[in-house]
This record gives structure tokens, C-alpha cells and sequence, in this order.
């Protein structure tokens, strides 16, 4: 009976699962993104076998995999730009809901933003492990943001500074969350599958539809391999350059010695960039919360009607979810380069407008709030 059920609900959600006819290479996202995390964690399990966390042995264990283990290197490598493709598609995902799905689909975007937050965890942990002089000062800038708590810095950093507990605790962690990531999805998943996928037209409620099987899911095995073919060009030949991250990880950290930058990861940099404009480290911690909140209350400017497709023909797009966009990616190019006083009068600029955003969002979810307790 188990198998079953098990045959019944695979047909169910990938055969039979019905989805409007019009969708585009937008909805084959999010498929590549578990895909992605597959090899992800595929590839973690294989460099764990050899990886030691103990400060410095875990910067040696790293240089052992990529010059004795057999195809060592491979693995490796395509771990580290495995993370960087992931993120690239899990932002490409949440534009795509930003403009389409977002005030339709409300839960599938709460859990979406579990998601993002438990992979901006994972990668930060994982930039940690290889003890490098960028990820050793990186980690100490980002868990010195809760100065103002000294027990939970001692609990996180397992001493006073990044040292062998540190690598433990990340490595413990960095193992175990994917699968919580795991559960998080197929969570995603129902209720995305609970009302059906949206499209570029109109809602939920589409009146041309098909099965998922074959069309679609031949769209998505198509963009699988156009990804593959881009992860093959990116170790060969590493024609994104953001995704090689910076030359100074490669050298043992040394607790002694400040880098002249530190510029971690690219899916990081919009939370650098802000900390970089902020003057004390409590600003920015407050600022990145706004900025999950702001995510998070998106959701609720979306419209009450019952029947939204009489008259959603086309779209009509809130300018707040418009704005976030170049607001992103404009702390993002902030945060990889030194500020002078134009770059700060912008980045200024643009953390006011991101905060008014934020807060007329939570003004939008709260007037919603009291119009149904009002019903």
C-alpha cells in the first residue's frame, strides 16, 4: 500500500499535476533550483569524507582534496560555483515572484522565504569552513554583529574568535540544514501544488490548461541541460568571474593580519553594502531585518477579490515590489567596491527609499489586517 500511495502521489504532482498552458522558461527555475541543490549536497557529502575541522588542518584538508584526492578538484570546484549557480537561480526565482506570484501564491512565497534565509545560512557557513584569511575575517565581521550579545557570540563562535569550535559547529550545521532545506521544499511544493501554478497573463484560474507531463516537464529537462552545459563552461573555463570569489581566500588565515578589503560572497553583498553605509554595527543588523520583512510583507499587498481573473488580464504591478529589484542590485555593486562620498550619497539614498518601502509595506499589511477583522 505504501508503494503504492508513493507511485499515486509522484503521478499525481509530476504526470497528471495540471499548469496553464503559457508558462515560459520563468517557471523552469525553480525545478534547475532543486536540481541544483541535489548536486549540492551530493558533492558536500563527497568533500566531507575528507574534510577536517580543525583550525588550520581544515585549510590543508582543502589544498589534499584539490591535489591528491582523484578528480578531487572537480568536486570541489563544482561545490563552490554549485552555491554561486544556486543563488543565481534562487534570486532569478524571486523576481519571478516578485512580479508574477508573489501576492497570489502567499504561502508558497512564506516558505520560499524560509528557504532563502536557511541557504543564506548554509552558504555563509560553508564560506567559513576552508579557513581561508577572507572567510576567517568575513566570519568575524558578520558574528561580531551581535556585540551587544556577548553569550550568544561566545555560543556561535564556540570561543572568543573563529578557531577550531567555530569550524566544528559551522561544519555540523552546514551538513545538516540542505535536508532541513529538504523538507522546507516538498513543504513549498504542496502549496504551490495546492492551487496550481500561476502564469504571465493572468491568476491561478486559467482556463487553457495542460498536464504537466510531457510538455512541461520536457521544458524543464531542456533547461536542465542548458544549466549543465553552463556549469561545464564555468569550471572549465570560469567565464563568470564573480563566482571565483576573491583571491585572498586562497591564502591560510592569519588572525594577525587585517586584509586591506573583505568582501565576501556576491549573494552577500547587498547585506555588506548596507553595512558598509551604516555607522554602527546595530544599524545594519536592523536594516538586514527590515529587509527580510520587507520580503516577507510583500505578499500582503496582494488583491482581496474572490475572482481575480474577470478583469487581471494583464498585470498591474505594485512600484514597491518594482523598486526592490534595482534597490538590490544597487547595494549589491556597492558593497564589492571602497566608498567615496558620491557611492555613499547613493547607497544613502537608496537605504531610505528601501526603508520607506518597508515600512508602507507593513503599513499595507496592517490596514489588510484590520479590514478582515473589521468583515
Amino acid at each position: 500500500m505504501t508503494v503504492i500511495f508513493a507511485v499515486n502521489l509522484l503521478l499525481s504532482q509530476l504526470v497528471t499535476y495540471s499548469v496553464p498552458i503559457n508558462l515560459n522558461s520563468n517557471w523552469n527555475i525553480g525545478f534547475i533550483l532543486g536540481i541544483v541543490l541535489v548536486m549540492q549536497i551530493l558533492t558536500g557529502l563527497i568533500l566531507s569524507f575528507n574534510y577536517v575541522a580543525i583550525a588550520p588542518e581544515a585549510y590543508y584538508s582543502i589544498a589534499y582534496i584539490l591535489e591528491d584526492i582523484h578528480n578531487g578538484y572537480m568536486y570541489r570546484y563544482l561545490h563552490s560555483n554549485g552555491v554561486c549557480m544556486f543563488f543565481m537561480f534562487m534570486y532569478a526565482h524571486l523576481v519571478k515572484g516578485l512580479w508574477y506570484s508573489c501576492t497570489y501564491l502567499p504561502l508558497s512565497w512564506y516558505t520560499g522565504i524560509v528557504i532563502l534565509m536557511l541557504s543564506y545560512a548554509i552558504g555563509f557557513m560553508g564560506y567559513v569552513l576552508p579557513y581561508g584569511q577572507m572567510s576567517y575575517w568575513g566570519a568575524t565581521v558578520i558574528i561580531n554583529l551581535f556585540y551587544w550579545n556577548k553569550g550568544l557570540t561566545e555560543l556561535l563562535l564556540g570561543n572568543y574568535s573563529v578557531n577550531s569550535s567555530t569550524l566544528s559547529r559551522f561544519y555540523i550545521l552546514h551538513f545538516i540544514l540542505p535536508f532541513v532545506v529538504l523538507v522546507v521544499i516538498i513543504v513549498h511544493i504542496y502549496y504551490l501544488h495546492l492551487n496550481s501554478s500561476t502564469n504571465p497573463l493572468s491568476v491561478v484560474d486559467s482556463y487553457s490548461s495542460i498536464r504537466f507531463a510531457p510538455t512541461t516537464l520536457a521544458s524543464d529537462i531542456y533547461m536542465m541541460a542548458i544549466t549543465a552545459m553552463l556549469i561545464v563552461c564555468q569550471l572549465s573555463y570560469a567565464v563568470i568571474t564573480l563566482f571565483t570569489g576573491d583571491s585572498d581566500n586562497s591564502i591560510l588565515a592569519d588572525p594577525l593580519m587585517t586584509p586591506l578589503h573583505i568582501v565576501p560572497e556576491w549573494y552577500l553583498l547587498p547585506f555588506y553594502g548596507t553595512l558598509k553605509l551604516l555607522p554602527t554595527k546595530l544599524s545594519g543588523l536592523v536594516t538586514m531585518l527590515v529587509f527580510v520583512q520587507t520580503l516577507v510583507q510583500t505578499v500582503e499587498q496582494r488583491n482581496t477579490a474572490t475572482v481575480l481573473s474577470l478583469y487581471n488580464v494583464h498585470r498591474t504591478y505594485s512600484y514597491r515590489r518594482v523598486l526592490l529589484i534595482p534597490i538590490l542590485v544597487t547595494l549589491g555593486y556597492l558593497g564589492m567596491y571602497h566608498l567615496n562620498l558620491f557611492t555613499t550619497q547613493v547607497g544613502i539614498y537608496v537605504l531610505i527609499l528601501y526603508l520607506l518601502i518597508g515600512i508602507t509595506s507593513t503599513t499595507c499589511s496592517s490596514t489588510r489586517l484590520q479590514s478582515y477583522r473589521m468583515a
